[in-house]
């Protein structure tokens, strides 16, 4: 997971005649920020999400996934119920993460779908893509959220 954080941060794009971080970190985290979150929800936190939060921070991803204190909610309805969302992309969606198993899950008002296994494929899955979150974004096959079957996970 170190080396996966160490990318992430260490990555720069080119804008115009400068290179840009990939992640523009707004806030620190402390263990004292993650237990008051964990407390609130009620649940555990994700092993792979709190170390990424505290190395990394709340910030943005390419301004296209935003993690922040103010996302981190219990999904209360639906399939997705029990679920934990953790970040929004540029587009209001949410993502959210199953304490049980880890599993990664995009939430818009469309539907849903899983997109990993734990927060690490997430991540990984996210570098070998380029940080184009939009494109793998549109090429999950969402559930509906009235659908009652269980969330596949999309190639």
């Amino acid at each position: 997971m170190k080396k996966l954080i160490k990318t992430i941060l260490a990555d720069k794009r080119r804008r115009f005649l400068i290179k840009k971080p990939i992640y523009q970190t707004s806030s620190r985290v402390s263990e004292m920020d993650l237990f008051r979150i964990a407390k609130k929800l009620d649940c555990k936190l994700s092993v792979g999400l709190s170390k990424w939060l505290l190395s990394a921070g709340y910030g943005d991803i390419e301004n296209s996934l935003s993690f922040r204190e103010d996302w981190f909610c219990l999904l209360e309805n639906g399939p997705l119920q029990g679920k934990v969302a953790f970040a929004q992309d540029d587009k209001e969606n949410t993502y959210a993460y199953d304490p049980k198993d880890g599993a990664i899950y995009f939430v818009s008002q469309n539907g849903f779908a899983r997109m990993a296994d734990n927060f690490r494929e997430f991540l990984q899955e996210l570098i070998k893509r380029k940080y184009n979150l939009a494109a793998w974004r549109d090429s999950l096959q969402l559930q509906h959220h009235n659908d009652s079957t269980k969330p596949q996970a999309a190639a």
